[in-house]
């Protein structure tokens, strides 16, 4: 490896107030740093203001005193900026990004600018590899301050990509990453192919390479289910993850077979909504609402239920998905983007797909089906696949070709 230092920007990292945000640019960043003599994260977080203009301008003002210190209090709060030790390995600089809501993508990707410029002391990653995480965010701040000579890596993991693309300021500044960047990643086929049909003159530059998963350091369950009795579902709990779909869904299947039980795991602007439907539904005792909990803490959930119900419309990739099939769990999941390139070749091995569908009878004949074929899973086989597929060692040898180039840029 003739590269010496990385740099990463990504909106998406850990921190204290978003502690299981970017988990997925964390895994790839640990999985590389033997790579690199220093790996620096900028994590440029957003911290939504008020819409309206007069008070975000008083928000823009007074977050330029918390981090320059220029106000009329004799000891003024400061906002730390400070890179801080990683236990994974690299350093990382939590940027707080204060942005306007229900602004357009360049108008967002234009603050994370602005507060990255104010932490840079020469005004440029003093590094050899910039990777960017998101094209119109980390890959957006990875071209405006890589230097000359340095490589320029993008991977696009946002489910969002088609309103980014279809904003013309957007597009127009994701074409300038495009032309910047020495190789653009995508963690799907289907991202793959919306910016081949986006950005034709740059299709050379364009692969896939999925997220990194730390598969191998995942706990197996001590047994492996025989019975799909106890469901459950991790994630947001929104309309678009089919989470609604899927409390009706149960209380059909539920109705039949008394020992069913029903765990959604997160939060989101549903929880209410069905904690309501449940009670309306008699199935207050069978259905369980807990809010999320740290990475580490979810293999004690998926290893005291029997079956991850995943009904998303959309994924890009489907990380919740890969860490249940890694645990040994089976899984029901849509064919919703994501998760039929993850499982290719396993449906019918880790579990079974079935169509996005806002029929909750989809949800109930699948679960049916993979009840009579239980036996005939292989949980063993299908972690194998996926360490194969997304290790952290397999991701790892990807980058580091990627990230090596003999080529000086000019």
């Amino acid at each position: 490896m003739t590269a010496r230092t990385l740099a990463v920007t990504t909106p998406w990292h850990p921190t204290l107030q978003r502690p299981f945000a970017g988990s997925f640019v964390q895994a790839t960043t640990t999985a590389v740093r033997g790579l690199f003599s220093r790996i620096d994260l900028y994590n440029t977080e957003d911290w939504t203001g008020p819409a309206d203009p007069v008070q975000a301008r008083m928000v823009r003002k007074a977050y330029a005193a918390l981090t320059s210190g220029t106000s009329r209090s004799k000891t003024p709060p400061r906002i730390n900026r400070a890179a801080r030790w990683a236990d994974e390995g690299y350093w990382v600089t939590d940027i707080p990004t204060p942005v306007t809501p229900r602004k357009q993508y360049a108008d967002w990707a234009q603050s994370h600018e602005s507060v990255l410029r104010s932490v840079l002391k020469n005004g440029e990653f003093d590094a050899d590899v910039v990777h960017g995480h998101v094209g119109i965010y980390g890959g957006w701040l990875a071209h405006r301050f890589a230097r000359p000579d340095a490589r320029v890596v993008v991977t696009e993991h946002a489910s969002f990509l088609g309103r980014i693309l279809g904003q013309p300021r957007s597009r127009a500044m994701y074409a300038e990453v495009m032309d910047r960047a020495d190789a653009v990643l995508c963690v799907s086929e289907t991202l793959r192919n919306e910016l081949m049909a986006a950005f034709p003159g740059h299709v050379g530059k364009i692969q896939v390479i999925p997220n990194a998963v730390e598969i191998e350091a995942m706990p197996v369950r001590p047994q492996p289910v025989t019975v799909l009795r106890r469901w459950i579902y991790i994630g947001k709990i929104a309309a678009t993850k089919g989470v609604s779909e899927l409390v009706e869904a149960f209380a059909i299947a539920a109705k039949d077979e008394p020992g069913l039980t029903l765990t959604l795991l997160g939060s989101g602007p549903l929880v209410e909504p069905l904690r309501a439907r449940a009670a309306e539904l008699g199935l207050n005792e069978r259905i369980t609402f807990h809010d999320a909990v740290s990475p580490q803490r979810v293999f004690e959930f998926l290893h005291a239920h029997d079956l991850l119900v995943h009904p998303s419309k959309s994924e890009t990739f489907g990380m919740t998905v890969v860490e249940a099939v890694g645990s040994g769990m089976p899984v029901l999941v849509t064919r919703c983007g994501g998760p039929e390139e993850t499982l290719e070749g396993l449906d019918g091995v880790a579990g079974l797909l079935i169509d996005v569908s806002e029929d909750p009878q989809v949800i109930v004949d699948g679960y049916r089906r993979l009840a009579l074929q239980t036996a005939l899973l292989d949980s063993a086989r299908a972690r194998a696949e996926l360490v194969g597929r997304f290790g952290s060692a397999a991701v790892a040898a990807w980058l580091a070709e990627v990230y090596e180039t003999t080529e000086e840029r000019k």
